[in-house]
Order: C-alpha cells, then structure tokens, then sequence
C-alpha cells in the first residue's frame, strides 16, 4: 500500500489509503513568499483555551480594521511554563516598518509579545519545510495536551482557499497532467511504516507547465 503526493510550489499535496489514490492540484493554499508567520504569546499564564479564542478573534477583527482583509492558518500550543501561544500564516500586507518598530502592530495584541517574520522561501523538500514541520509540531503537542479535549485543532479564515483533493486511479491521474501539459518532477519520496497497511509512501512532485 502505497500513498503518493504532489505539490505543485508550497502548496501540498495528498494520501492515499485502501488503495484510493489523490492529488493535490495546482490550484491550491495562496501561500508565497513575502507572507508572514506571526506568534501571538500572552503574559499572563492563566488564561483558558475559552478566554483565548475571544482574544484571538478580538485580535483579527483589530488587525483587519487596521490592515485590510485577510486570510490565515493558526495553530495553538503551550510553553513549557504552561502559556499558550498562537502561531499563524497570514497573508498580511507589507506593514510599515515604523509600525514593527515603535510598537503599534504589537499593541495590537496587547497581551504579551508578539514575533513575526517575513517568508522568503518555500522549500519543496518536507523535511527542510520548517513552515510545515513547526506548526505541525505544535498541532501535535496541543493535541496531546488533554487541555485541548474537545477544542479545534487549529483555526482558519472563512476565506481560506482550501486545497482541493482528487481520488483515483494515481496513474491516470498522471497521465491527465500530462495530457493537460503538466511535467511532472519528483522532489522527495519518503516512506512510513503503518500498522495494517505495512507502509505508506509520500511522494512530492513539482507540477510545471
């Protein structure tokens, strides 16, 4: 059993499991370089998951108000003293650096500190994708926290653009790429042991035209 992926640039691709193949299409998340990875931390360590979501949505309204509409994935975890924090994509503006530097953009939050930073690349290769293995690393930790029982795993805009996923035939899937003018390049293949199935087989493809 065998799951494969594409991904055309950052935007990634798929799985497959019980023999049901799929693709990612060249169409999917909006992130590119020039975006930003924003960390919201609070200064009091006692605030609640309930207490933070208000904050969060507190914050967006504010951020839009100020900067215009846009789109974002954020994912939450814990410090180990127990403080939670917010990471997010965004596809925020270019902001004023005036703004970054006399404290206006962070007192927007206004509850602790406040990091961001600009991408400027986006690796195709997973395990140097650090844009993907980091937030995924905190999903994982919030989920293990039992703080986290019955609460979303991450929070996205309304008007994220959601990646669209095609199951199939995996070969006939290739095949209609390159009948539609697609050359495909394989980036990386990786494979992970799972129970039941023997393994699963991520593959990476670059989609040209």
């Amino acid at each position: 059993m065998r799951t494969k992926s594409t991904r055309s640039n950052a935007e990634t691709g798929t799985v497959e499991t019980c023999g049901a193949r799929t693709i990612q299409p060249p169409d999917g998340p909006e992130l590119q370089s020039g975006h930003k990875f924003i960390t919201l931390t609070y200064e009091n360590p006692n605030v609640t998951l309930d207490e933070a979501a208000k904050d969060y949505e507190n914050w967006v309204k504010r951020m839009r108000e100020r900067y215009g509409d846009f789109k974002y994935l954020a994912v939450r975890s814990f410090q180990q003293r127990g403080t939670l924090h917010f990471h997010l994509l965004a596809d925020l503006p270019m902001l004023a650096r005036a703004e970054l530097t006399d404290g206006t953009f962070r007192d927007i939050w206004g509850l602790g500190s406040v990091e961001l930073k600009r991408i400027y690349s986006l690796p195709m290769v997973e395990r140097r994708n650090k844009l993907k293995l980091d937030p995924i690393k905190n999903l994982r930790d919030f989920k293990a926290d039992e703080r986290s029982y019955g609460k979303r795993l991450f929070l996205q805009s309304k008007n994220l653009i959601v990646p669209r996923t095609v199951k199939g035939d995996f070969d006939e899937m290739m095949a209609k790429l390159k009948e539609n003018g697609y050359v495909t390049k394989l980036v990386e293949s990786r494979q992970f042991p799972v129970e039941y199935l023997n393994y699963i087989q991520l593959e990476t493809y670059q989609l040209t035209k």
